[in-house]
């Protein structure tokens, strides 16, 4: 029995093989002597994972693939794939979720998104997803793939959500709109939300920050001196600032330290000051005013 039901749930499900078979020998209240006897999670994984195999689909090797039925639909039968659109020659948009996350989606106000690239799967330049606020929490309403990060891209993608409101008796107009900085989605949300208001992540500000400073080489001095890792956190709090303090506090922070800290960090400043100061709007990237930061 014990074999029966791992198999049966290697077969149905994508948890990790071992992890399947730790849980069934929990649930199974083997008496000592039965565990004695039982095989090893290792000795049976390999006939296991071959059962797994034949029943998953083959890797892709274009982005022409078919997406077999069970995986446009939800554990509960329902719908889940509900836009596979090709956008042009070999470029690609898939758009999962359920009736229920959509209609929270276009119901929410406030929505966020944010997209991966990191885990992406070939053929595709990011995993897209987008979260609507309920009860005070972000829960994932639409799980894209897509195929580059052109503003044409993202125009794209709200119009299918635009048009499938509509077609819901709902629409998809929030109010206000929280994102990463990807520099072509700042202007599609301007021409596609020109109601919302929209402001960046101050977790994804504050790593883009730390994220050039490892660049800079400047981890080793901002762990070891105490005098640029305290001006380093001040840049990183401008953004906590009232809006028309940013300017002149940054001014403040590039011209008070000691010349041995400005010259450490001068190509960082040089980078707040292009990237912060002049390519994103202040507006965006300022959460002084926000209560979702």
């Amino acid at each position: 029995m014990l074999r029966k039901n791992v198999k049966q749930r290697v077969i149905l499900e994508t948890t990790p093989i071992m992890k399947i078979y730790e849980e069934e020998v929990v649930k199974a209240q083997l008496s000592t002597q039965a565990l004695a006897t039982i095989p090893m999670a290792r000795e049976i994984q390999a006939g296991l994972a071959q059962a797994r195999r034949q029943i998953t689909p083959v890797l892709p090797t274009s982005s022409t693939f078919d997406i077999p039925d069970a995986y446009q639909v939800t554990s509960k039968s329902e719908k889940f794939l509900f836009s596979d659109t090709l956008i042009r020659r070999r470029k690609r948009m898939l758009l999962f979720g359920s009736v229920t996350q959509l209609e929270l989606l276009f119901d929410s106000p406030t929505i966020f998104m944010d997209g991966t690239f990191s885990s992406t799967p070939p053929f595709f330049d990011q995993v897209y997803t987008i979260h609507a606020m309920k009860f005070g929490t972000s829960f994932p309403c639409v799980f894209g793939l897509l195929p580059d990060r052109k503003k044409s891209m993202y125009q794209q993608l709200f119009k299918v959500l635009q048009d499938l409101a509509i077609s819901m008796n709902r629409t998809f107009k929030p109010d206000r709109i929280l994102s990463d900085f990807e520099p072509s989605l700042i202007p599609a949300v301007a021409s596609e939300f020109p109601q919302a208001v929209h402001s960046g992540c101050f977790y994804h500000y504050t790593q883009a920050i730390y994220r050039r400073m490892q660049i800079l080489g400047l981890t080793i001095a901002y762990s070891q001196n105490d005098e640029i890792r305290i001006c380093c956190r001040k840049l990183m709090a401008l953004a906590l600032l009232p809006l028309d303090k940013v300017e002149w506090a940054f001014h403040d922070l590039r011209t008070k330290p000691p010349a041995a800290v400005n010259q450490t960090l001068h190509q960082l400043f040089l980078y707040f000051e292009k990237q912060w100061m002049t390519d994103v709007p202040l507006e965006i990237w300022n959460v002084q005013t926000t209560t979702v930061k």
